[in-house]
């Protein structure tokens, strides 16, 4: 079946308000896609407000960074991406580094392969395909997607104990599944498109994790553990790594003693389908 490309227009808003007001700042964003199997970026840019990129570099995981210099106190960062781009899920992504085989197979800060031992499931019918697939079509079963009730610090321990997270948990969930089967496979950050009308726009609070899995025969394969379903034209990839740390799209330092709030508005609209 040939899965359709998508040309999708996104526009992304994180704010953080101090209390008391913070002096200066170094952060790195990783908002902004990149070029590469499976999409392409038609146009994208990142802003800061106050601030400015000084820089943008490309991290050990692939992954675009642009990094924003502050100089004055501030109450409030509001850091942005617009974004075009056109999704192509029918591209093969079939390379893989050394380092990968060896860091996407192993325990990481987020994912400890020994905590999904506590779901009860014989990995071993794991091995192949029909057993990833079965695994992933009853995840969302086994763990309901509630947000509030987890944050980025919530170990995977107590989400499987609770049975309770928000995708960046499901994917870290099912990491380690894959990863105590004997699989390779990494965490993602992006963007998804929820609907599945053949024009329109979405809104949503947060951006989306998913996992992707390498097949020797297919290459990388993205999987969603928080819908049960095969990753199509709808998602855009931003970040790859090992587990959320490596991903995480906002991580900066001030100057002060503070108190802080965060919200976050995604929008995205899709204008055609080829």
């Amino acid at each position: 079946m040939v899965r359709p490309r998508m040309r999708l227009d996104l526009s992304y808003r994180t704010q953080y308000v101090y209390v008391p007001a913070v002096r200066g700042g170094l952060t790195a964003l990783r908002l902004c896609p990149s070029d590469g199997p499976r999409l392409e970026v038609i146009s994208a840019a990142s802003v800061a407000d106050p601030g400015r990129v000084i820089l943008s570099y490309t991290d050990a995981w692939g992954t675009k960074v642009d990094v924003v210099e502050t100089a004055t106190i501030h109450r409030a960062a509001t850091f942005s991406l617009t974004a075009e781009v056109e999704t192509r899920p029918d591209e093969p992504d079939p390379g893989i580094r050394p380092y990968e085989q060896y860091a996407y197979r192993r325990d990481s800060a987020r994912v400890r392969l020994a905590a999904v031992e506590a779901i009860g499931w014989d990995d071993g019918g794991m091995s192949d395909w029909e057993g990833i697939d079965a695994a992933l079509r009853w995840l969302p079963q086994r763990l309901e997607y509630r947000i509030g009730e987890t944050d980025a610090g919530t170990a995977i321990e107590e989400v499987i104990e609770r049975g309770v997270g928000v995708c960046q948990d499901f994917a870290h969930v099912f990491l380690a599944w894959l990863r105590h089967a004997g699989w390779c496979a990494r965490y993602v950050s992006g963007y998804m498109f929820s609907s599945k009308a053949a024009e329109g726009s979405i809104e949503a609070e947060a951006m989306h994790a998913w996992v992707e899995v390498y097949q020797r025969d297919a290459g990388w394969v993205g999987l969603d553990a928080t819908t049960g379903t095969p990753v199509d034209g709808r998602y855009v990839a931003v970040g790859r790594g090992r587990d959320y740390d490596d991903v995480r799209p906002v991580r900066g330092v001030f100057l002060g003693r503070t108190s802080q709030a965060q919200s976050s508005r995604l929008s995205i609209a899709r204008s055609s389908e080829q």
